[in-house]
């Protein structure tokens, strides 16, 4: 099967790149063509496929919407890529009518490529299989949070209260954008035009479902994660770790308080300690002379894999709805307990005393408590063993595949 796979990014910058550099590789190792189509950018891995990428907005340089400079331009750009682009629809025709895929999946779109991509495909008769990462379907600022707690208020009282709050980037301006944008897109009904819609946890599936899509359209399909070395024998390490975005809604200050209680212990953060939260983050460990909190900074490849090995577990703090973070995964691969927080589909990950402990989201007496648990060698080699089956039993790459396939040839049968 030739699969073009879209995505707003062609270079590891969170969980659904990792996702869709991986499902390319285990696609290819299977026999099928994956063809990319996205954004140029200098930090894109290089394709021959890139000469149909559309322009990002801002320049090549820019990743996030605070790095772009407010120009008529970019600004031009920001509506259309928010709410409809015929730039991207034409230039996604254009590779369509040359490479001819049978089926076109997308990964994330929002905001940078809009659903013209869906429409596109569309027009030139090609079925779309949606994967789902966040709540951008149900939540204007994609994860149902406003002022560090979780607000449902636009699925119970409209979107109205968006506007109201300035949930998007703190911005009117850009809350009526998103709201008018998915106003716009289901009056245009443009998810008419997907096949099917793929998220990875059953608590994502439960909340489309309750809000108003098709049930025999969503397939829950967990993710799974690829090594990049040998994983070898299991490790009892030596600190905690919390490793991923360190972003306000994971959390990683109830981490960060729960250490200052508990001066004996380590931990350490790894991820990109530019953005704001991890500055500040940093200044408050300075300011309170914390010697036990080492931020790392962001790694990759062999290097990153070598410092899970060398943890005793992992964290998860999250104080979002978060939906089946790869972290997870990755822990579970090198038989590490997991503590998170018992919050949205975690809960799915991390059963509660057997692979790790859940803990209340943002509670830094019940955090301690749990990290305290894990003194004892015993127990976090049998909740690393644990950890491992369970990777090994619900998020198998195979059967990840196997029913990807499923829902991708009954995509293409239904065309035919």
């Amino acid at each position: 099967m030739r699969i073009l796979i879209v995505n707003y990014r062609y270079f590891i910058s969170g969980g659904p790149e990792k996702y869709m550099f991986n499902i390319k590789k285990m696609l290819e190792d299977n026999g099928h063509e994956v063809i990319p189509f996205s954004i140029h950018s200098n930090k894109n891995v290089e394709t021959e496929y890139s000469k149909y990428f559309v322009e990002p907005i801002g320049g090549r340089d820019t990743t996030y919407f605070d790095e772009v400079k407010k120009t008529p331009k970019s600004i031009w750009q920001l509506l259309t890529r928010s709410i409809y682009s015929r730039e991207v629809e034409k230039a996604l025709k254009k590779e369509i009518n040359d490479v001819k895929p049978d089926l076109v999946y997308i990964i994330h779109f929002v905001n940078k490529l809009s659903p013209s991509v869906i429409t596109g495909a569309n027009k030139m008769g090609v079925p779309v299989v949606l994967r789902l990462s966040d709540y951008f379907l149900l939540c204007p600022r994609f994860d149902f949070m406003y002022e560090k707690k979780v607000c449902e208020e636009c699925l119970s009282k409209g979107y109205k209260s968006c506007i109201k709050k300035r949930c998007v980037k703190g911005s009117l301006f850009a809350s009526v954008v998103r709201v008018f944008s998915m106003k716009f897109h289901k009056m245009i009904n443009v998810y008419k035009n997907v096949y099917a819609f793929i998220t990875p946890s059953e608590f994502l599936k439960k909340k489309l479902s309750l809000n108003g899509f098709e049930e025999k359209r969503i397939h829950c399909i967990p993710t799974f994660t690829a090594s990049k070395t040998t994983i070898g024998k299991q490790q009892i390490g030596s600190y905690g770790l919390y490793f991923g975005r360190v972003t306000e809604e994971k959390g990683v200050e109830t981490v960060i308080k729960a250490y200052e209680k508990l001066p004996e212990y380590t931990v350490k953060i790894m991820g990109d300690d530019t953005t704001d939260e991890a500055k500040r983050l940093k200044k408050y460990v300075e300011n309170h002379k914390m010697k036990n909190v080492e931020f790392l900074g962001f790694k990759s490849g062999a290097e990153l894999e070598n410092v899970i090995k060398g943890a005793r577990f992992t964290l998860i703090p999250s104080i979002w709805y978060d939906n089946l973070p790869n972290t997870a995964l990755e822990s579970f691969q090198y038989s590490k307990p997991v503590i998170a927080s018992n919050i949205g589909s975690l809960p799915e990950l991390v059963i509660d005393g057997e692979n790790g402990y859940l803990f209340k989201p943002s509670n830094v007496e019940d955090l301690i408590k749990k990290i305290k648990m894990l003194d004892d060698d015993t127990l976090v080699k049998k909740m690393g063993q644990a950890s491992r089956k369970r990777l090994e039993s619900r998020f198998a790459p195979q059967t990840h595949y196997e029913d990807l396939m499923k829902i991708f040839n009954e995509a293409v049968k239904s065309r035919k």
